[in-house]
């Protein structure tokens, strides 16, 4: 009976020795794996920083050549205007009484058109990156209207 008793008790002390080491390796292994998550995470997290960084630093420079173009179309659109304002000064010198106030309509016109570029200039100081587009075709549109209108 003693053999058996000591049997039994060896084999209940081996089976918990041999369940206690698994869940060793598997507390181990479960933790490498949390580990190696965790680090694989930590990567992305740095990938995705660096991928908007640089998403932004481009968009900025999208913006900034944008708004040099823009400007230069604004810069080109008012010389046109104060040419054909200088016209119209010249045109009321020699022109009658009636024509003269025809051309002084057009003059004001001019001048409204050319303070409403140089207030659109004035604007894209104000543009968030997320309205830049509308705002550039919104003053893109005003250009070619001012320049419909002088070649008309």
């Amino acid at each position: 009976m003693k053999k058996i008793t000591l049997l039994v008790a060896s084999l209940l002390l081996s089976g918990t020795v041999a369940l206690t080491s698994c869940s060793d390796k598997t507390k181990e292994s479960a933790n490498e794996t949390v580990e190696e998550a965790k680090n694989d995470m930590d990567e992305n997290v740095a990938e995705a920083k660096a991928d908007i960084k640089e998403a932004g630093e481009e968009f900025s420079d999208k913006v900034k050549k944008d708004k040099e173009e823009l400007k230069a179309d604004i810069d080109d659109a008012i010389d046109k205007i104060d040419k054909k304002i200088e016209e119209a000064d010249a045109k009321m010198e020699k022109a009658t009484e009636k024509e003269k106030a025809k051309w002084q309509v057009r003059k004001k016109e001019l001048n409204e058109e050319r303070a409403e570029l140089k207030a659109s200039w004035e604007n894209t100081k104000d543009e968030t990156a997320e309205k830049w587009d509308d705002f550039k075709a919104k003053t893109k549109a005003k250009i070619e209207k001012v320049k419909a209108d002088l070649n008309s």
